[in-house]
């Protein structure tokens, strides 16, 4: 725990007001769990929790302190408790509910894709019930949302696009042919970008967050899975399952700066909100990498519980 400071004006008295350390929320798909780790206590274990079948996305609700688990092989997505890490609902879908993200905006709404229906389905975070089904392409995967300019993202995997739609009515602005089976998508904080990694050609596909064009098409490592950009826009890291390594490009040339060595099959990455370390989940190691996003090295390995995923972004307070 954190605690800030307060002076009271009349009484100078020094109030200790805590705050609420970085966490990480993993799932770990063969052994249906959830565990809860704190980043600034090198990865202690504040919960393990039990939840359904399988468990592969993840996202977070600050707004109502809960967070949101989907189950493919079991049609549902669990409700957990921010604070007490129970489990306080499971939310019906059908279909596979796949990639999951939360609308921040003070909205409520809850998208998920659901790889069967070729849907993204809208789940209401206040009745938990869904709300609204939006066709995509193929096997939607992994989605991403920029809630300035209120366009969500959807990787289509087996349609070689990436959809762009409105956040907030139904609607679809454009369809972008990617690269082969993409995976993962995530947007610059300035929304100039958007990177979509492709698992069957090594690609990585740039598209114009104005134009929807494809810039350019990078290569990367073997099999991109997680994505994401850094804080000041200016470095884009990619998780590679085949070749087990983080490769790092300069978003405004798409060079790529260096790649890390971390641990087997890494399948996603978030960055820390003070921009310094990115965390990588490991599927068949059983460890999170952390790295150093100064020196652009793995910092330490965490070993957790067994098949860590978590699709999406999965760090918060």
């Amino acid at each position: 725990m954190k605690s800030l400071l307060r002076i009271g004006l009349s009484s100078l008295l020094l109030v200790a007001i805590p705050v609420a350390a970085e966490r990480a929320f993993l799932t770990h798909q063969a052994v249906d769990k959830v565990s809860v780790l704190d980043l600034e206590q090198e990865g202690k274990v504040l919960a393990k929790v039990d939840v359904s079948k399988a468990p592969v996305g993840v996202a977070i609700d600050s707004l109502r302190n809960r967070f949101y688990v989907t189950h493919p092989e079991m049609g549902k997505i669990s409700v957990i408790d921010m604070t007490t890490y129970a489990v306080i609902d499971e939310i019906k879908t059908g279909g596979q509910p796949f990639g999951i993200v939360v609308d921040d905006s003070g909205k409520r709404q809850v998208f998920v894709s659901d790889w069967e229906r070729n849907a993204v389905l809208v789940i209401n975070a206040e009745s938990r019930l869904v709300v609204d089904i939006l066709a995509v392409g193929g096997n939607p995967a992994g989605l991403a949302l920029d809630t300035k300019k209120r366009r969500l993202y959807v990787a289509n995997r087996n349609s070689n696009t990436l959809s762009v739609l409105d956040a907030d009515r139904p609607r679809q602005y454009a369809e972008v042919t990617t690269g082969k089976a993409p995976y993962a998508v995530s947007v610059s904080p300035d929304g100039n970008h958007i990177f979509v990694t492709s698992i069957q050609d090594d690609k990585l596909t740039v598209i114009d967050g104005q134009s929807y064009e494809v810039k350019a098409t990078v290569e990367t490592g073997m099999a991109p899975y997680g994505v994401d950009v850094t804080h000041d826009n200016s470095h884009v890291m990619v998780a590679n399952q085949g070749s087990n390594d983080v490769w790092v490009f300069d978003v405004s040339t798409l060079k790529k700066l260096t790649q890390i060595p971390v641990g087997e099959m890494p399948e996603s990455i978030s960055l820390s909100s003070d921009g310094t370390q990115g965390f990588v989940t490991n599927w068949f190691s059983n460890d999170v990498s952390v790295i150093n996003l100064e020196t652009m090295q793995e910092s330490s390995r965490w070993k957790v519980d067994e098949s860590p995923r978590s699709l999406g972004r999965f760090l918060a307070d």
